[in-house]
């Protein structure tokens, strides 16, 4: 494990947990001599050291665990009661865990040394640990364990340049400037954080809708309040950038899990697979890591069943016997993208087409209608799989099935390249948190209404694209492709003769979809906060939550997802009506 104390991330996270729980020690040990009987107090004690202990070894600092080992045995033997909490024993104690502090000291400034001594201080260790009645211990003893930390200190000292004479100082200085830099906050409190940081924005917005309509009254466009609200908008969007930071986590603590994951199962399954991993350090929403956790898991355990094919396999079609997975992360704009590629087979059109007319998941006339990117997207379809027998990895057809759930759920989507006997590439695209979301608000006659910005590809009128109607549904073609028509008035019932004179239609991305949704007017953009509906409307369709606007009325956030199932027949978001 020398390796890992190679990493200063991980050295400075030891660092960090340690010297807390050398705090923590500090005050307990004397409390614990207080109150000899509090047996959970000395638990604590006990796992604090263990843990100290246990992660040293990790990184191979062997003084910190030569020494932590003996303060440990002298903790077994309290719990155990075979000696007792007595002026000897706890001062023995303290000196260790002083002289752990000064290890972690130089292992945060100039690095661990080689060798300290500390011999005298694991004789005194070993001592009590022996001595079954220490209360009457005299004098002597006492001062002599009390001196121990110090005369190793003078031994160190000696094997040391002489001008050093100024370390100690410099190393302490050093060590609560390291800790000063890093603080463990309650994630209940960064939650709440974010939380008011959304009400602010909330309030912003209703400001600035203020500061607009009060200078469009008065003809008093470089009003004060106007300065002032700009002013209040560009604090308001600082904050919300360094509270959401706060809440981020490097997406490593998801892949950190796949090598181990990738090796056991290329294992079970008889195949020869490495793994490669970039752009860990890429930041997400903690609320986004377990969201992203499953779909991985299904992608990695795919590309390794279904991908890659057996090495004597690879070498008849001329490929090297280990095959490739790479997952990698990058940011683009306030989009994280995932991608899990494997240099495999790839996969077959032909027959996932085959597999989903055997299912009767699709029927033959509409089979031969598909293009070949519908035809891989049927893959996402529940209960899809290609496998002729269901085991342990595959078979049950759920696993691209929680791909894509999970990433609807994320406000993302998820897009599939595949070449037959080059391999799979499985793109997931999804925002960097799901706090704050900026929409963008529609207006169908007197109402208002809000869709997510990241879902919208683009705005156009109806003029340029002409309009049809399909086995009895309205489509729209746009540049050479049939999209969906969703009348926002018919959803809401308006009275259609109302009509204004130039209707916009809002495209809109569900997942690898893509519909048309047809507005009456374009109201704005704004960051706001999106509530979720009581429980007893979560069942409704096309109707993601509630915001509240800037003019301080409640408005209905629109579901893609759901606007989407309505246009493919599939569901009717009857709130709307």
């Amino acid at each position: 494990m020398q390796e890992f104390s190679q990493d200063p991330a991980l050295v400075q996270a030891f660092l960090v947990e340690s010297t807390e729980f050398l705090q923590s020690m500090d005050q307990d040990l004397v409390l614990l001599e207080r109150t000899p009987e509090n047996e959970e107090l000395l638990n604590r004690i006990f796992r604090a050291l263990h843990t100290i202990k246990g992660t040293a070894g990790f990184f191979g600092f062997h003084p910190i665990v030569q020494l932590g080992h003996r303060a440990e045995d002298v903790l077994s033997a309290l719990r155990r009661h075979d000696i007792h909490v007595v002026p000897r024993v706890m001062t023995a104690l303290l000196a260790a865990r002083d002289r752990l502090g000064e290890m972690l000291a130089d292992l945060g400034s100039s690095g661990l040394k080689s060798q300290y001594a500390i011999e005298g201080l694991v004789a005194e260790l070993e001592a009590v640990t022996k001595t079954s009645s220490l209360e009457n211990g005299d004098d002597s003893q006492l001062e002599r364990a009390k001196n121990l930390g110090a005369s190793s200190n003078r031994k160190d000292k000696d094997k040391d340049d002489k001008d050093d004479k100024d370390n100690d100082n410099d190393t302490a200085i050093k060590q609560v400037s390291a800790v000063s830099n890093t603080m463990r906050v309650d994630v209940r409190k960064l939650d709440d954080l974010i939380n008011l940081t959304g009400e602010l924005i909330l309030e912003r917005n209703r400001i600035v809708q203020l500061a607009k309509e009060i200078s469009s009254n008065t003809n008093a466009v470089d009003s004060p309040l106007s300065h002032t609200a700009a002013r209040l908008s560009f604090i308001t969007e600082e904050l919300q950038t360094a509270a959401l930071r706060t809440r981020m986590v490097p997406v490593e603590t998801v892949f950190s899990r796949f090598p181990r994951l990738v090796r056991d199962l290329s294992q079970s399954l008889n195949k020869d697979a490495g793994l490669i991993v970039r752009g860990e350090d890429t930041e997400i929403d903690r609320t986004m890591v377990e969201l992203l956790s499953d779909p991985l898991v299904h992608l990695v355990r795919n590309a390794l069943d279904h991908g890659l094919e057996p090495p004597e396999e690879r070498e008849r079609a001329g490929k090297p016997r280990q095959g490739t997975i790479s997952i990698q992360a990058r940011q683009e704009g306030d989009h994280i993208l995932v991608s899990v590629s494997d240099d495999g087979a790839g996969i077959d059109p032909t027959r996932i087409l085959a597999k989903a007319i055997e299912r009767k998941l699709v029927t033959a006339e509409r089979a031969a209608s598909l293009t070949p990117r519908e035809i891989l997207d049927l893959i996402f379809l529940p209960a899809f799989s290609t496998a002729e027998k269901t085991t342990a990895v595959s078979g049950r057809g759920v696993g691209m099935d929680v791909v894509r759930t999970n990433l609807k759920r994320m406000n993302g989507s998820v897009e599939l390249q595949s070449r037959v006997g080059h391999g799979t590439t499985v793109l997931m695209q999804l925002p960097l948190t799901l706090a704050v979301l900026p929409v963008l608000l529609v207006q169908i006659a007197d109402e208002i209404y809000a869709l997510p910005l990241r879902a919208i590809i683009e705005i156009t009128r109806l003029s340029a694209a002409t309009a049809h109607v399909v086995d009895g549904r309205e489509v729209v073609r746009l540049r050479d492709e049939m999209l969906p028509l969703v009348r926002l008035r018919s959803l809401c019932s308006v009275d259609a003769t109302a009509q204004p004179a130039e209707e916009k239609i809002v495209v809109l991305a569900v997942a690898e979809q893509r519909i048309a949704l047809l507005v009456d007017r374009l109201i704005g953009q704004e960051s706001t906060i999106i509530k979720p509906l009581a429980a007893y409307l979560h069942d409704c369709a096309g109707i993601a939550g509630v915001t509240v606007c800037g003019d301080g009325r409640v408005r209905l956030m629109l579901d893609p997802g759901g606007l989407w199932n309505w246009a493919a027949g599939q569901t009717a978001p009857a709130v709307l009506q």
